[in-house]
């Protein structure tokens, strides 16, 4: 009984396998070179007997493509002397982004117990695009497009019509449609001009829901969700947003045909075409007004609902250490835009460019986020100091006026460093001991007098004694008034050693760098390049700043390398100093060689050696 059920089994196995070997699974491409961006259609086509029997289609790997639409399929079918005979064919729209030789892969199919696979075909994508001729997935004719675009458009629309300058909009484009859209690509995007654009993030694949718009009833997808600032005021115009769809229709019966094909339109055996149709938004028009005036002195033009916190890393340093101060400004509104507020700082703290962060998010289509600045300061000088409360102004859209808010008052203990940055010392003492030697006093007494001839009484060393004496004493007293005008006058005498002072601070900063010390090698080019700027240009240094210092040197002649240099330098010891995994040996050895050089520069020119 065994071996008759298996003999049953093998009669309606075989005649099976034998239609399976009798099919053919080709995969075929319109053409075989295309340009980069330009859509191709890939066709896998199953023939030989009744296809209907087709199932569990799997196409290759499509990761080095862009898919257009896909899978498309449609059934070909005839009668040809009693022989039921037909084809079924999946379609794909691709395009690829870059130019190269690209291998399509096997993709297969279940038939008739058999899986069937086709060999992989080539296609070159070529620079530049050459002109497309008439095929399956062509744009679609002007006949053709008038009958699409009774049942596919995009509408744009606004969350409001009247804004005020600053307020966020939301402008959505939803997709409307009555046909089968197998694909679609934003061809061009609109151009927000006025606006300030946040786009927000949307799924590839749509979740398509169906509404009822003028009366007629259509299948609704969100493609595109923009939020948009305006940033002027006035009648602002939303231009249209672009789009290419590929749209799926029935093949139009050829002139000429066979009457018997008439048999075929029904739905059923008709073969779908892919065509593609261009179309766009429709534009929105929206009345921008401006923020009511008078706005605060402190206002900078952001509008929203913000908090604002501040923070210091440390309130007792000493003099010469970095002080961070982080400002965050957090809320709903243009975060990007957001304006940072400055502090305002005692003339002997000096702060550096901020680091300026920022995190947005766009949940729910509203962009909120926080603006972070983190600002290097820098105490120069030993005492109390305070960062003063800083002011915040906006515009607070839901009271509908202008709020302020301030950070507290930061108080900051600077305590003496190890070395005072006062610059040039009055005078050091072995100066005050050379300056005693030098004024030698008269002898104003004769003491013993003996005689002892007449012949030497006249002789050569009393008229060196007649003469020398009185040069002496006019000598003494004319370097005598020089040094009390010198030492009357402290900074001119300060800015006459200047250069020297910075030699020597050079030098010892260089013997520091060979065993190993950066940070305090950077210091003391930092204190270096500092006091020389205080004591040539006579500036105190509780009033001393960078931009001052470069606007004296400006102001005397000295040109606009030279200034950029100086800048370079004390900036670049000053970060480096904190953050030292930043530099390299070779860099600090430049650093030093760059100081020298710039100092001996403004020394001739001030001096009038240039």
């Amino acid at each position: 009984m065994r071996r008759v059920a298996q003999h049953l089994l093998s009669l309606v196995l075989i005649p099976a396998a034998l239609a399976a070997q009798d099919a053919t699974f080709v995969a075929s491409v319109g053409r075989s070179v295309v340009s980069a961006g330009e859509q191709f259609e890939v066709l896998f086509t199953l023939s030989g007997g009744n296809v209907s029997g087709a199932r569990n289609f799997q196409p290759p790997d499509f990761t080095q493509f862009v898919v257009m639409s896909g899978p498309n399929q449609s059934t070909s079918m005839q009668v040809v002397n009693g022989q039921f005979s037909g084809s079924v064919t999946y379609s794909y729209i691709l395009y690829a982004r870059q130019p190269g030789k690209y291998t399509i892969g096997s993709a297969s199919v279940e038939f008739r117990g058999a899986t069937l696979k086709n060999n992989p075909v080539i296609i070159e994508v070529t620079q530049g695009r050459p002109q497309q001729s008439p095929a399956a997935g062509s744009a679609a004719s002007s006949q053709d497009a008038q009958k699409i675009g009774e049942d596919l458009f995009i509408r744009a629309t606004a969350s409001k019509s009247r804004i005020l300058r600053g307020e966020q909009i939301t402008v959505t484009y939803k997709l409307y449609t009555r046909l089968t859209v197998s694909g679609y690509d934003i061809s061009k995007a609109p151009a927000y001009e006025g606006f300030w654009a946040e786009d927000i993030e949307q799924s590839r694949q749509p979740a398509v829901t169906t509404e009822t718009y003028e009366g007629k009833e259509y299948r609704v997808a969100l493609i595109r969700r923009t939020a948009l600032f305006p940033t002027q005021a006035g009648q602002l115009i939303v231009a249209p947003l672009e789009v290419r769809c590929a749209v799926q229709t029935q093949a139009q019966r050829r002139r000429g045909a066979d009457p018997f094909d008439s048999f075929f339109n029904d739905p059923f055996f008709q073969r779908l075409q892919t065509v593609e149709y261009d179309f766009k938004s429709n534009t929105i028009m929206v009345t921008v007004d401006p923020l009511p005036t008078p706005a605060p002195a402190s206002f900078s033009g952001a509008v929203g609902t913000f908090t604002l916190n501040a923070s210091v890393d440390k309130k007792e340093v000493q003099a010469g250490d970095p002080i961070t101060l982080r400002l965050n400004v957090s809320g709903v509104g243009n975060v990007k835009l957001l304006p940072i507020p400055k502090p305002e700082l005692p003339p002997d703290m000096e702060a550096y460019e901020p680091k300026i962060t920022d995190e947005i998010t766009r949940e729910g289509g509203v962009i909120r986020g926080k603006k972070s600045a983190d600002y290097l300061i820098v105490a120069r000088n030993p005492g109390q100091r305070a960062i003063e409360s800083i002011p915040f102004t906006y515009f607070d859209l839901t009271k509908g006026q202008y709020a302020t808010l301030r950070t507290p008052r930061f108080n900051i203990n600077i305590k003496p460093g190890k070395e005072a940055l006062s610059g040039t010392p009055l005078a050091a003492k072995t100066d005050v001991k050379l300056l005693g030697e030098d004024i030698r006093f008269l002898k104003i007494t004769l003491g013993d007098l003996k005689r002892t001839g007449e012949a030497g009484l006249f002789g050569f060393w009393f008229y060196a004694a007649v003469l020398i004496f009185p040069l002496f004493f006019v000598a003494s007293l004319v370097y005598r008034k020089r040094m009390e005008r010198l030492y009357g006058d402290l900074p001119k005498l300060r800015s006459q050693k200047a250069g020297r002072e910075a030699a020597k601070r050079l030098k010892k900063a260089n013997k520091i760098l060979s065993v190993g010390d950066t940070q305090t090698y950077h210091a003391e080019i930092s204190k270096a390049l500092l006091g020389y700027l205080g004591d040539k240009l006579q500036i105190p240094q509780a009033l001393l700043t960078i931009d001052e210092a470069l606007v004296r040197l400006e102001e005397r002649g000295l040109n606009r390398a030279a200034i950029e240099e100086l800048r370079s330098c004390i900036e670049r010891a000053e970060f480096v100093r904190f953050a030292p995994s930043e530099d390299s040996q070779e860099a600090r050895t430049d650093l030093i060689g760059a100081a020298a050089t710039v100092i001996q520069t403004i020394e001739k020119i001030l001096n009038g050696r240039a």
